[in-house]
């Protein structure tokens, strides 16, 4: 049974930083999966529903396409919710969050010694100790307390494949691309146009330790996708930079052309828009050792114009 009331002992969520009990890091690194308290868990990996509302959830607020930051967006991981509110189903510091509860659970590091009012006359041999701690609806945290968790209420501790997904879809900011172009300005029909992605260099990131095992992310560019004035290119690099001694070349592995001029379009020119799709390769050794991709990581970049003329020949 999940306790919750004012046996519970609460305290400042800063002093409970200070105390070591949610240290940054750690509890992606050892918390376990949310006591259960009759409601569906709610993970990473998963759409989740609303408690209460009974309305899906689709991925949220973190790295969506055109921000680079956080994770989310149709292209990152679910969040959980409470009363219509979207919360991340997990965070480093807080552990889980429970739908049933509306709020986050993670076991402590330091287990409290047995006695203590905590554990409400209950042994450790029959469950333990969390802190729990509750959003609120102005978008804060309230304070942190203690409650005891029967065992069978809470699952195992977090997979180090959870703690790759977190790094992915919280940790690691992937880069909104720029769009480069060559010619600037305008552009002749028939004539090569260079493209290239700028700001599209993968960012690369430290590994972390769980249960015994390394977690090793490598991100890199899996493609370059340009919206043409409707129209696809794909490339399997950022593309090169045009440079003037290149002259009237091709790109050698990013360009395009035009059949036809701008003249005709709504203010006289074609929209080009770049989209990164990037993918990280996870190594996991140790413990665990597994292999796996997690793909489809988009981020989209600000539109630009160009003019496309149409040269008259003269006979």
């Amino acid at each position: 049974m999940l306790n919750a009331g004012g046996a519970g002992r609460r305290f400042a969520v800063a002093a409970a930083l200070s105390a070591g009990l949610l240290l940054p890091g750690a509890g992606a690194a050892t918390a376990d999966e949310p006591p259960s308290a009759g409601a569906e868990q709610c993970y990473p990996s998963v759409i989740c529903e609303h408690a209460d509302s009974g309305t899906t959830t689709t991925p949220g607020s973190a790295q969506t396409g055109g921000t680079g930051s956080g994770g989310g967006g149709s292209d990152g991981p679910p969040v959980c919710g409470y009363h219509g509110k979207e919360w991340a189903c997990h965070d480093p510091q807080l552990g889980w969050f429970n739908n049933g509860a509306g709020c986050y659970f993670n076991p402590l590091d330091q287990p409290l010694p047995e006695g203590d009012k905590a554990w409400e006359g209950h042994k450790p041999s029959e469950g333990a100790i969390y802190s729990k701690v509750c959003p609120q609806t102005d978008g804060g945290l309230g304070g942190a307390e203690f409650v005891f968790v029967e065992n069978g209420k809470g699952a195992g501790p977090i997979s180090p494949e959870d703690v790759a997904r977190d790094m992915v879809y919280h940790r690691i900011t992937y880069p909104v691309p720029e769009v480069g172009i060559a010619p600037q300005g305008t552009a002749v029909v028939n004539s090569p146009v260079w493209l290239w992605a700028k700001n599209a260099t993968p960012p690369k990131s430290d590994p972390l330790g769980v249960a015994g095992a390394k977690v090793a992310v490598t991100s890199r560019l899996e493609r370059v996708e340009w919206d043409v004035e409707g129209r696809k290119v794909v490339c399997a690099t950022a593309g090169t930079p045009y440079q003037a001694s290149y002259g009237a070349a091709k790109s050698p592995d990013c360009g395009t052309e035009f059949t036809t001029g701008s003249g005709s379009r709504k203010d006289g020119v074609f929209t080009v828009t770049v989209k990164a799709v990037y993918a990280a390769d996870v190594v996991i050794t140790g413990s665990v050792n597994k292999t796996f991709t997690i793909p489809g990581l988009v981020r989209v970049g600000q539109a630009t114009t160009l003019k496309v003329a149409e040269v008259q020949v003269l006979n």
